[in-house]
């Protein structure tokens, strides 16, 4: 209550954390047939044609979504990247998340203004769909992507930040909760985990980008990101006490930025002279006191393991590719999914904590 009474005076507005709803992602449905259910989009409106490429973990390996919003692919691999499963999705709606859950693949996507959630069958057909969220407006980037936990985020119209997530470590049915905090004219947010809890961050019409640090119980007061006004926020990863993040200055120069948590304390930043100016970047800790960083350089992509000194060791390199890979971390061991000669290469790169 004390959380919440905190948030009331910095916002003006209310925490919300919404009663348990079950989320049964075990359990095979019938898959809706109408296309606005399905996620198919709005009839006359032409979707981007931009490839997508996410990842995520599972209980026993890892998976990774590639393609466009007409033709999705979700593939999964073991610990040590082998015995690909592949299969195309029903899922064309403009904007998609891949997350993996404790009963395997699921997909959330955004339609009629609600977030759908269903998990991703052997065959590529989809089990009964959830939804979640009143009025959403777009959902955040990123997701919860660690060996404990899984979720993805979301914004309402009236600003407020939700995420929804689960153990990835439980073995039967998940009830994840809906939770989320409240500011003024958001424009942007993000999801990412936090050890045991995760972290949701949003920038406002002022473009002052604040985070907050969320569990079961709730969310703590809300802290500005250590990130200059004139910079865009292009990644974050964390972990139980400390998190990096990158920004990208007015003149296009990346910076990585190592600060503290809860309250963003900056330890360390410094340019990532050799990022190529349109690049992305992938981040996710890797352990209690490392994390990864993975993004496209003069000399192909890369991710590298960085510290809390400040050291930079490049874990994984391809200089025929010139597209940033995605990240993984669990178990002692990094998930590099990257385009190599037009097709997604997954590799699993050892990388102890």
């Amino acid at each position: 209550m004390a959380v919440q009474r905190a948030c009331q005076r910095r916002y003006g507005a209310r925490m919300r954390i919404a009663s348990t709803t079950r989320l049964d992602l075990s359990m095979v449905g019938v898959l809706v047939a109408t296309a606005i259910v399905a996620g198919r989009g709005t009839p006359g409106v032409e979707l981007p044609t931009t490839r997508d490429l996410q990842v995520a973990v599972l209980r026993n390996g890892f998976a990774f979504l590639d393609g466009t919003p007409t033709a999705r692919t979700v593939t999964s691999v073991n610990r040590d990247g082998g015995s690909p499963k592949s299969r195309s999705i029903p899922v064309t709606a403009e904007e998609a998340r891949l997350v993996g859950t404790s009963s395997g693949v699921a997909i959330g996507w955004l339609a009629t203004g609600k977030v759908h959630l269903a998990r991703v069958n052997a065959d590529g057909e989809l089990g009964r769909t959830t939804e979640w969220g009143k009025r959403v407006k777009q959902l955040c980037r990123g997701n919860i992507r660690d060996e404990t936990q899984y979720g993805l985020g979301w914004m309402e119209t009236d600003g407020s930040v939700w995420v929804v997530y689960g153990s990835l470590k439980q073995a039967t049915a998940v009830s994840p909760p809906e939770q989320g905090v409240t500011s003024t004219r958001n424009i942007w947010c993000e999801v990412t985990g936090a050890g045991k809890k995760f972290l949701l961050v949003w920038s406002d019409h002022r473009h002052r980008v604040e985070m907050s640090l969320c569990d079961k119980k709730g969310c703590t007061l809300s802290s500005p990101v250590p990130v200059a006004k004139t910079s865009r926020l292009e990644g974050i990863a964390c972990n139980d006490e400390r998190c990096v993040a990158v920004a990208r200055d007015q003149r296009g120069d990346a910076t990585l930025g190592w600060f503290t948590l809860p309250h963003g304390k900056l330890v360390w930043s410094k340019p990532l002279a050799d990022a190529t100016r349109d690049t992305t970047f992938s981040l996710v800790a890797a352990g209690p006191s490392a994390f990864a960083v993975g993004y496209v350089t003069r000399e192909g992509a890369t991710a590298v393991r960085v510290i809390e000194g400040g050291s930079m060791v490049r874990a994984w390199a391809d200089p025929y590719a010139h597209e940033p890979p995605a990240l993984a971390w669990a178990q002692d061991r990094l998930f590099v999914a990257h385009r190599h000669d037009g097709a997604v290469a997954p590799e699993v790169v050892p990388l102890p904590r």
